[in-house]
């Protein structure tokens, strides 16, 4: 179903930053200045992507409505807060609204996905 498609793709970009974080932090993030402050924050980064991607998969195998839709709440919430983020760092500038709004790319479909998985579950008791 376009749910675990969903759940593959957001897997493969949290993979990809995590890699990125690990080994070349200029890849995904630009400019990086390869001081304490910044690897501690970029590591804590790679981290928080490595448990979702673990949460993610083992959702993935379940297939339980319930599970995958705590996985796409997690990701709302994260996407959500990266959008934010982004505008802030960008002092809420045209480019950064801009640049906000390209999350709505994932914060829609979460939205509807995670409305069909409340279905699922609710079929399911």
């Amino acid at each position: 179903m376009w749910i675990n498609i969903l759940s593959i793709i957001v897997i493969a970009i949290l993979v990809f930053q995590m890699y990125a974080c690990y080994f070349n932090p200029s890849l995904a993030y630009g400019t990086f200045e390869n001081i304490d402050a910044n690897r501690q924050a970029i590591l804590t980064l790679a981290g928080r992507n490595f448990v979702m991607v673990v949460v993610t998969l083992l959702a993935l195998k379940s297939q339980n409505a319930m599970f995958l839709a705590f996985t796409f709440l997690m990701n709302f919430a994260r996407e959500f807060y990266d959008m934010l983020l982004v505008g802030y760092l960008d002092h809420f500038s045209m480019k950064g609204i801009g640049m906000m709004a390209t999350f709505l790319v994932f914060l829609i479909p979460y939205v509807f996905a995670l409305k069909k998985l409340r279905q699922l579950a609710s079929k399911n008791d």
